[in-house]
């Protein structure tokens, strides 16, 4: 059976910003161990879909043409270090548009389970925040939570969930072993 992994963006696979929000590839910096776990979901079997808001679209400080631009050089990355993203879900709305997508709603979520058939309960979303988080446990998902306070400092972390791991490949690590225990408790004789 396939597996697949749902990965919020900034702040678990790059750096934010003090602005907030990355608008030029420039500015686009991958955080620490970010490249080696996606390489190490890639090798373990894993397809990786990220879900991210995007609202600097909808704020109007850049365009859908900038932002395809910074996704086709950041998969571009992933690509040369040995990783691959199989699919990427953006909600482009500001937040006072209301929209069914913005995380913590759970459309991004719902649209990319639609068109890769996976289920939630065995499919772990990895991001930095509370929004995350919510729309994880909206679709019964479980959550993993990246906090890398050094490399987004200025983030405001009102909330911090368990498990919780600095970085993306420590998070990657937690992902395979646990998926490791759950198909050898599976295995064993009733």
């Amino acid at each position: 059976m396939l597996r697949h992994v749902l990965l919020d963006r900034d702040g678990v696979i790059n750096r934010k910003l003090d602005s907030g929000y990355v608008t030029s590839w420039q500015q686009f910096e991958f955080l620490p161990g970010a490249l080696e776990g996606l390489r190490l979901l890639k090798a373990s079997g894993y397809k990786t879909l990220i879900v991210s808001n995007q609202a600097a679209v909808g704020k109007k400080l850049m365009t859908e043409a900038q932002l395809s631009e910074i996704t086709s050089r950041f998969l571009q990355q992933v690509r040369k270090s040995g990783g691959q993203i199989h699919g990427v879900y953006y909600c482009l709305h500001a937040p006072e548009e209301d929209c069914a997508c913005r995380k913590p709603r759970p459309g991004l979520l719902l649209k990319a389970q639609r068109e890769h058939r996976f289920s939630f309960a065995e499919t772990y979303l990895i991001g930095d925040s509370e929004s995350d988080a919510l729309a994880a446990q909206s679709v019964g998902c479980p959550f993993v939570q990246v906090l890398n306070i050094e490399a987004n400092a200025t983030s405001p972390f009102t909330h911090i969930f368990e498990p919780v791991f600095p970085s993306l490949l420590e998070a990657v690590n937690f992902l395979l072993a646990s998926s490791k225990s759950r198909s050898e408790m599976a295995e064993l004789p009733s």
